[in-house]
C-alpha cells in the first residue's frame, strides 16, 4: 500500500522511493509547508532569497542579486514593459471617427486598425517565446518595445490607410511579445504560494494598458489630431535595466533524476526536484547572449505553445478567459467610439474618459480582491491537506468573474435606453465587467502556470493566441449584429456565451485533479530545465 509523506505532498509508490524522499532536505516556507517548486540552493537561482526565515531547520539565505527588493523591481519593470505595448497601440481607440474621415472609410472600418494589431499580437509571440527561452527574457522585452515604438511613429506619419495598417501589424508582432513572456518571468522568481499576488500585479498592468490609452487618446485626438495618438505615447517607451530570470535547473540537479517523475500527477512530483544538488555556476543574468548555453532552438519550438492545447486544465480556462477579455474589454474599445458619439453625442475627449476611468476603477477593485486572495486559498488548502498545494484551490477566486456578463448586459441595456438612461449607466456596466475581467485574468494565469511552471512561457503564449484571435473578430460582427437585433439583445448574447464557457472551468475545481492524473494528460517533457 502506498504511503503518504505528510508535509511533502508526495505519495511514495515503493520502499526505495520512500527512503530517498526521507533523505530529502525539503525547504519550507515560514508556515512549515514545503515550497513549490523547491529552490536549487544556488545563489543565482531567482527563487533563492524570497522567503523569510522558516520555522524549519533549513533557512533560505538571500543574496544581493536576487533580494526581495530586486525581485519586486524586476516584476514591476516586466509589468511596465507589458503595459507599454498595449497602451501605445490603443491610444487611437477614441479617434476612430476622425481616422475614418481622414481615409474616407467608415468608423467600423477604421476600428480594423485595432483588429490588425490584435491579430498580429496573437501570432508574434509564437516567434518570440523560443528566443526568450534560449537567449533570455531581457532581449525580447527591450527589442520588442523598441521596434514597436518605431513602428508607432511610422504609423503616425503614414499617408495611406494601407500604410497605417501595415505599421499596426508590426506593432502587434513586437509589442505583443513582451506582453506574453511576463508570466514566465513571474514564475521564475516566485513560489506557487506567492504567484497570485505578483501575477496579479502583472495582469493589472497588462489589462489596463488599453484603458489608460483611451484616457489620453481622447484629449490628444481632439486637441492635437489623431496622428499624434501614434507618436506622443512613444515618448513613454523606456528601456529598463532588466535581469534575465532564466535559470537552468538541470545544471544544479543530478543527471540521474528519475525519468518516471515526469509521468507522475502534480501532487506526486512537486517535490522530486529537491533530491539532488550540486554547485555548478549558471550563466550571466544580464548580457545579450544565450543564458542557457546547452539549449538550441529547433523548428518544433515555435509550435510548442499550440501543443499546450492538449491539456484540459489549460484549454478550458483559456476559452473562458478569451470570452472575458473579448466581451469585457475589446467589445467596449472597438464599439465605444461610434456608440457614445451616436447615442450620447460625446466629443473625442469624453469618449476617451468613459472608455478609461470606469474600466480602470473596475480593474483596480478586481485585482485588490483577487491576487492575494488566491494565494491565501492555496495556503489554506495546503494546511488542510498535509502540505499539498493544488492549483484548483485558486478557482474559488473565479466567482467574481461572473460580473463580466452582468456588466455587459447592463451596458447594452443602458445604451438601448439611452434616451432615458444617462451615460453613468453604461459606465457602471463597463466598470463591473472589468472588475470581473481582472479577476478572471489573474486566476487564469496563476492557475494554468501553477500546473506547468517550466512551460509557463508557452502557456502564456497560448492564452494570448486564443484571447487575441477571438477578440480580433469582434470588430466585424458587434456593431452589425446590434443593428439587426438591437444592442440590448446583441450584448445579452455575448453575456450568455461567456457564461457558457464559465461552467466547464468551474467543473475543474472538482475534476481537475482527476483529469491531470490521466495518462494522456501527463506533463510535457520539454523545458524541464527551466
Amino acid at each position: 500500500m502506498a504511503a503518504f509523506e505528510k508535509g511533502a505532498g508526495l505519495t511514495i509508490e515503493d520502499e526505495q522511493s520512500k527512503e530517498s524522499a526521507q533523505a530529502v532536505d525539503l525547504k519550507l516556507d515560514r508556515n512549515g509547508l514545503p515550497l513549490v517548486p523547491q529552490p536549487s540552493g544556488h545563489s543565482d537561482d531567482p527563487l533563492v532569497g524570497s522567503q523569510r526565515p522558516s520555522k524549519a531547520r533549513l533557512i533560505l539565505t538571500a543574496r544581493k542579486n536576487w533580494s526581495p527588493a530586486l525581485k519586486l523591481s524586476v516584476a514591476l519593470q516586466v509589468s511596465w514593459l507589458s503595459f507599454l505595448g498595449p497602451m501605445s497601440s490603443a491610444v487611437a481607440n477614441p479617434a476612430f471617427i476622425p481616422i475614418g474621415k481622414a481615409f474616407h472609410i467608415t468608423t467600423v472600418e477604421a476600428s480594423y486598425s485595432l483588429t490588425m494589431y490584435i491579430i498580429f499580437a496573437a501570432v508574434g509571440p509564437l516567434l518570440a517565446v523560443p528566443l526568450a527561452n534560449t537567449y533570455g527574457r531581457r532581449p525580447v522585452y527591450l527589442v520588442g518595445n523598441l521596434v514597436a515604438g518605431i513602428c508607432n511613429i511610422a504609423g503616425g506619419f503614414s499617408p495611406s490607410w494601407g500604410g497605417l495598417m501595415a505599421t499596426r501589424a508590426f506593432v502587434g508582432i513586437f509589442a505583443g511579445s513582451p506582453a506574453t513572456i511576463g508570466p514566465a518571468s513571474i514564475c521564475d522568481m516566485y513560489f506557487m504560494h506567492e504567484r497570485g499576488f505578483y501575477m496579479g500585479i502583472w495582469t493589472f498592468f497588462l489589462t489596463n494598458g488599453p484603458h489608460t490609452a483611451s484616457l489620453m487618446g481622447g484629449f490628444i485626438a481632439q486637441y492635437l489630431g489623431w496622428r499624434w495618438c501614434y507618436t506622443i505615447p512613444v515618448r513613454r517607451l523606456s528601456i529598463a535595466r532588466l535581469y534575465t530570470t532564466n535559470f537552468d535547473r538541470t545544471r544544479v540537479t543530478c543527471n540521474s533524476r528519475p525519468s518516471s517523475s515526469r509521468l507522475l500527477p502534480y501532487r506526486k512530483r512537486c517535490t522530486l526536484e529537491a533530491r539532488f544538488t550540486t554547485n555548478q555556476s549558471p550563466s550571466s543574468t544580464c548580457l545579450f547572449k544565450a543564458t542557457l548555453p546547452t539549449r538550441k532552438i529547433k523548428l518544433g519550438d515555435f509550435w510548442r505553445p499550440l501543443y499546450m492545447a492538449k491539456y484540459l486544465t489549460i484549454t478550458l480556462p483559456a476559452l473562458y478567459y478569451m470570452t472575458c477579455f473579448g466581451y469585457g474589454s475589446v467589445l467596449f474599445a472597438s464599439t465605444g467610439s461610434q456608440i457614445f458619439a451616436q447615442n450620447y453625442h460625446f466629443t473625442l475627449s469624453q469618449t476617451g474618459l468613459i472608455l478609461s476611468i470606469p474600466l480602470l476603477v473596475g480593474c483596480f477593485i478586481g485585482e485588490a480582491s483577487t491576487g492575494w486572495f488566491t494565494d491565501w486559498l492555496v495556503s489554506r488548502y495546503a494546511k488542510r491537506h498535509g502540505g499539498e498545494r493544488r492549483p484548483e484551490a485558486r478557482l474559488d477566486g473565479l466567482w467574481l468573474s461572473l460580473l463580466v456578463p452582468i456588466g455587459v448586459i447592463i451596458q447594452g441595456t443602458c445604451i438601448y435606453h439611452h434616451k432615458t438612461v444617462p451615460s453613468i449607466g453604461p459606465a457602471i456596466g463597463m466598470g463591473l465587467a472589468n472588475l470581473g475581467l481582472q479577476a478572471a485574468t489573474t486566476v487564469t494565469y496563476a492557475y494554468t502556470t501553477d500546473y506547468f511552471k517550466p512551460q509557463s512561457a508557452e502557456i502564456s503564449c497560448f492564452l494570448n493566441l486564443v484571447r487575441n484571435g477571438f477578440s480580433a473578430l469582434i470588430s466585424f460582427y458587434a456593431i452589425p449584429l446590434s443593428g439587426k437585433i438591437n444592442i440590448e439583445y446583441a450584448w445579452l448574447t455575448f453575456a450568455l456565451i461567456n457564461v457558457a464557457f464559465f461552467v466547464p472551468v468551474l467543473a475543474l475545481k472538482w475534476l481537475g485533479p482527476k483529469i491531470s492524473g490521466m495518462s494522456w494528460q501527463a506533463p510535457p517533457t520539454f523545458h524541464n530545465d527551466l
